[in-house]
This record gives structure tokens, C-alpha cells and sequence, in this order.
């Protein structure tokens, strides 16, 4: 099975790897996240999940096996240890790199993030069906976007659209995936020992903020930080925030 991915950045900087969620490939993130992390001094690595962009379809699989293709990915790199950003589902992925295989990681940081706790629940824009149309899905696990930032969206979604056709059953593949996987226990969440960032979303219509707190409770010595106004997905200035939380965490790890 094929997966696609790059690295950005100069040759000799530490990488982060990025961790797309649910149903996503790497044009989630957007070029002023991965640039300010490449100018704070970082290589990124981005990769397409199973069944987006670039890579190919798959059968059968589980969350342990998307978090085994991230170890694939940084391999076929060359790249031994990396920092790694998960969002969403890109989380529950983040929590199984950090307990199987922890030494190739140096930190953490879950962004909009998914956590073991079956009482954080599930908002109502979780259940949204991968065929909606993809610039009204994103809008809508925006906090309250305005007009530039709809006219942001509908940009990036033509940009993705142009790198490769979307993918819409990607998000019923991924859930799939979840639902053949066991549920991770809440004291793995005291197993990880890498410096950890969670940056969450206060009015987040997909995971509540809820999940946020369980994963900085669990975590020994990891760092919450909610944007009161963000949804699910930030808005480029939102972004701009994280990208320096992003950097100034990886810096200090």
C-alpha cells in the first residue's frame, strides 16, 4: 500500500509530524501552520492517511494500523525520532504512537483532540456525513467564521481539489477503522512521559472541550490551552495562535 508524504524544511532541524483526523488528508493543514513551524526552525512532515489524497484505498484496518503508518512514513524518511500534532481522531492515533512506540517521539501536542473518556461525549457536529458538502462541513466545525474566512475555506477546498479528487467515503473508512479498534483505557494516558501541548476549542461542536481536560488531567505534566471562541477547526487567525503555541512547545521540548 502506497502513502503519499513530503518534508519541508532544512535538512539538519528536528521534524514534527502531523497527524491529520477523521477522514482528512494533509491539506488540513494549511500552508501558515506548516510555514511557521518550518520558520520557528522545524522540518514538518505531512502524509495522507489511508483512503485520502494521494494514498491509496485499504480494507479492513484499524486505528493501530494508521498509527503504525505514521512509523512507516517516518522510516521511509529516514527520520528516527520527531515531534508529533494530532487533531481529532489524529489524537486517539497520537496516544497509541506515544504508548507503542514512545521512543521515536519527543512530544506531543492534540489539537482538537479525541481522548479515552466516554463521558466527554460527542457534539452534534460529529455525525455529519462525509458527502456534505466540504466547504459547509468546515465552516460549520468553525467557532463563528466570517465572510474571510469562508472565502479562506472555499480556497483551500479548491486547492485540495486541485492536488487530488476528494475522497468523501475517507470519512466513513475512518470511522470504520475506530469502531474495529479497542477502546484506549484512561490510565494509558499516565504512560505517556513527552512533553505535552492540548490546544482545544471552548464552543468545539464536534468534541467538547471535555475531552481537552481528561487528556491534560491524565497526562503527567501536560499544558492546556483553550481558545474560548474556536471551533473544531480553526480560522486562519486561530491558527496563527496555534502555530506559535505549536513552535514555542516544540522549542522548549
Amino acid at each position: 500500500m502506497g502513502l503519499w508524504w513530503e518534508v519541508t524544511g532544512a535538512p539538519d532541524a528536528e521534524v514534527v509530524v502531523l497527524v491529520p483526523g477523521r477522514g482528512d488528508s494533509s491539506d488540513l493543514w494549511p500552508p501558515e501552520f506548516r510555514d511557521a513551524l518550518v520558520a520557528g526552525g522545524f522540518r514538518v512532515l505531512a502524509f495522507d492517511p489511508r483512503d485520502t489524497g494521494a494514498s491509496d484505498a485499504s480494507e479492513g484496518y484499524d486505528l493501530a494500523a494508521m498509527a503504525d503508518d505514521v512509523i512507516v512514513v517516518l522510516d521511509a524518511a529516514g527520520i528516527d525520532r520527531a515531534h508529533v500534532v494530532g487533531l481529532s481522531m489524529g489524537g486517539f492515533i497520537t496516544i497509541d504512537l506515544a504508548t507503542r512506540h514512545r521512543e521515536r517521539f519527543a512530544s506531543l501536542c492534540f489539537l482538537s483532540a479525541m481522548s479515552p473518556d466516554p463521558d466527554a461525549g460527542f457534539g452534534p457536529q460529529f455525525f455529519v456525513e462525509g458527502d456534505t458538502d466540504p466547504v459547509e462541513a468546515h465552516l460549520a466545525a468553525m467557532g463563528s467564521p466570517s465572510d474571510d474566512d469562508r472565502a479562506w475555506v472555499v480556497a483551500r477546498v479548491e486547492a485540495a481539489r486541485v492536488r487530488t479528487p476528494l475522497r468523501p467515503d475517507a470519512v466513513e473508512r475512518h470511522q470504520a477503522a475506530a469502531f474495529r479498534s479497542a477502546f484506549p483505557e484512561l490510565d494509558s494516558l499516565g504512560e505517556i512521559d513527552a512533553p505535552v501541548l492540548v490546544v482545544h476549542g471552548g464552543v468545539d461542536q464536534v468534541l467538547p472541550v471535555a475531552h481537552a481536560e481528561t487528556l491534560a488531567a491524565g497526562i503527567p505534566g501536560a499544558r492546556l490551552l483553550v481558545l474560548d471562541d474556536m471551533g473544531h477547526l480553526p480560522t486562519p487567525e486561530q491558527w496563527s495562535v496555534i502555530a506559535d503555541a505549536t513552535t514555542a512547545h516544540l522549542a522548549d521540548a
